[in-house]
């Protein structure tokens, strides 16, 4: 009965372990599985790892899209400034233009002042100069007329009355003062003497340049020497416009009739 009982207990420990190893070999329904912690760790790191990337991927794309972005405007910037240094260099090359230019016409302006002031000190120098020299003809011209007249003015006073050629003979210049000294000259004579108020003496007068009486010589007497002389007298006093020889005054001998009414 023991071994009965013995051969039993072991039959069911075999058959236990039997069971128990193969367990071991029969599949075991998902469902009920138990959870894999290992295996859900790994999906939840590499998805966290993916995350990481794509943010890591995203934090590079927007850093290069900032630096593109920071890029285009310092390029932008480097332009504009390219862009306003050309323009600066433009106008100053424009007004350093403009200031040769205007330095240039002023030079040129100076220079056309300096060449007419020039010509003009010149053309001033030359007038001067022949003004000068047309002065000195004409006092030499004048003096050598003064020498020519006065040496012909002698040699007519030495030959004394003679007939010399002219274009215009003198003419007397009659005025009220004239014919006063005419008067104060002959009336007391003719009252004094009683003579003939028509009475008269023919005068030979020899008469300068200026027109002024140089000479006399009596052609003709009065008959009565007091009047004689009171006619010479009166003739020295006479004032002629002279005679004309060849567009100039010359010293001519002239007869005139001095009376107390002459003409």
């Amino acid at each position: 009965m023991m071994s009965e009982r013995r051969r039993g207990g072991r039959t069911l420990l075999v058959t236990l372990a039997a069971l128990a190893a193969g367990s071991c070999f029969l599949p075991i329904p998902r469902a009920m599985r138990p959870p894999e912690p290992v295996a859900s760790d790994s999906a939840a790191a590499r998805q966290d790892s993916i995350a990481r990337a794509a943010a890591r991927r995203d934090s590079i794309l927007a850093a290069e899209r900032e630096a593109a972005r920071q890029d285009s405007i310092a390029r932008a910037q480097r332009e504009a400034a390219r862009q306003d240094s050309i323009a600066r260099a433009q106008r100053e090359a424009a007004r350093q233009d403009s200031i040769a230019r205007a330095a240039a016409r002023r030079d040129s302006i100076l220079a056309a002042e300096r060449e007419a002031a020039r010509r003009d000190s010149l053309e001033a120098a030359r007038r001067d100069s022949l003004i000068a020299a047309a002065r000195r003809d004409s006092i030499a011209s004048i003096e050598a007329a003064r020498a020519a007249a006065a040496a012909e003015l002698a040699e007519l006073r030495e030959s004394g009355p003679v007939f010399v050629p002219h274009d215009e003979a003198p003419r007397l210049v009659w005025d009220t003062e004239a014919e006063a000294a005419l008067a104060t000259t002959l009336l007391p004579v003719i009252r004094g003497e009683r003579l003939d108020p028509n009475i008269s003496a023919s005068i030979w007068l020899l008469v300068r340049t200026d027109g002024r009486v140089e000479a006399t010589a009596i052609q003709t007497a009065s008959g009565d020497g007091a009047f004689d002389a009171a006619a010479v007298r009166a003739a020295r006093g006479l004032l002629f416009a002279p005679a004309l020889r060849g567009g100039r005054v010359a010293p001519v001998w002239v007869l005139r009739e001095i009376s107390l009414l002459m003409r």
